[in-house]
């Protein structure tokens, strides 16, 4: 049975998140992991670790531009040492307009960048080195490199979940780390059909086992009691995907399941702020199978069409305020928690 995790939102306190991971622990949901966006995530889920003692924790996910992958290794380690074992570390290439909006970086081209990255990250956070050919040999590649030698075995692996939307970074994913992270607007459809195929045949052709292969997977999810409020709100939210530009990864995403015609109408309307015009060009075909909108019983009913083809579904909650009522939301994570709790 598919696990049940929480999404922290970007610009989430420190101290809201530390509450809303002790409440979701107490009801028994899964994990909670942060997104680095235009924040630190993992002074957040060292809070997190220190104030919780069951519910995993992870970075969902971390952006390769932000730091060194020897710095997001290292962090990596102490997040696991000091959770006791329950870090998962995600890793991503982030979104190209905000690399360069925020960090002034070019990331136009972020195979080779993450294909080295993720060389050193895994030397680090497995203490494996394939061939250490001596003292000064070196891992990685012409973007990141390190000596072998600095190369020590931590007290246990960590797991490495690489993000991806495009066939290419699904290969590198699956041939290369422990997952094939996912984002938000993919359908079971899609999963089953297209992604869980590829990465399976990436993860043969690198002698690694499919069927060891993790699909952690995030979830728009607008939950409220009223359901049409769940409805509006979840088109408001695909909208704001397009805005001030299309996200690459989701009007990839949106195209690539046969809403092209969507995608060119939000790429037309939201970067204007014609938010009424484009919320209506987001059929209830897109909500119902991209998403999980609803009240709380439907939202939660929804993730059972993930059973078998995602390993966890990451629920990031939509809100209309800066301080949401997050009561639906965890009513929903109530309901679907329980079945799991029971084993059934």
């Amino acid at each position: 049975m598919t696990a049940v995790s929480l999404h922290l939102r970007p610009g989430t306190s420190v101290a809201d998140g530390v509450a809303l991971a002790q409440r979701a622990e107490a009801i028994g949901v899964h994990a909670v992991h942060g997104i680095e966006a235009i924040n630190d995530v993992f002074v957040p889920m060292a809070a997190i670790a220190a104030a919780t003692s069951t519910i995993a924790i992870g970075t969902y996910v971390a952006n390769a531009y932000a730091r060194t992958p020897q710095a997001a290794a290292f962090a990596a380690r102490s997040l696991d040492e000091l959770s006791g074992g329950r870090f998962t570390f995600g890793i991503g290439a982030g979104n190209r307009h905000v690399n360069e909006w925020v960090f002034g970086l070019d990331s136009t081209r972020p195979m080779a960048k993450m294909r080295d990255y993720l060389a050193v990250v895994e030397a680090l956070l497995t203490g494996e080195v394939a061939d250490r050919g001596g003292a000064g040999a070196e891992i990685g590649g012409p973007v990141h490199h390190m000596q072998a030698r600095f190369v020590s075995r931590p007290a246990r692996p960590v797991p490495v979940i690489v993000a991806a939307a495009g066939p290419r970074m699904i290969d590198l994913a699956a041939g290369a780390s422990q997952g094939v992270g996912l984002g938000i607007l993919i359908s079971p459809e899609h999963l089953a059909g297209e992604i869980r195929p590829r990465a399976e045949a990436a993860a043969s052709a690198a002698s690694r086992d499919p069927l060891r292969i993790r699909f952690p997977m995030a979830a728009l999810t607008s939950v409220d009691a009223d359901a049409e409020q769940a409805r509006a709100r979840a088109r408001r939210g695909i909208c704001g995907l397009f805005h001030p530009v299309p996200h690459p990864y989701y009007d990839f995403l949106l195209r690539a399941q046969g809403y092209g015609a969507v995608a060119d109408a939000l790429a037309r309307l939201a970067p204007q702020g014609q938010w009424a015009d484009a919320a209506a060009q987001v059929p209830d075909e897109v909500i119902d199978r991209l998403t999980l909108t609803g009240t709380p019983s439907q939202a939660a009913a929804r993730l059972a069409a993930y059973d078998g083809l995602a390993d966890e579904v990451i629920c990031l909650q939509l809100t209309a305020s800066r301080h949401p009522d997050d009561d639906a939301l965890f009513a929903m994570l109530e309901l679907a928690c329980a079945p799991r709790r029971q084993g059934t």
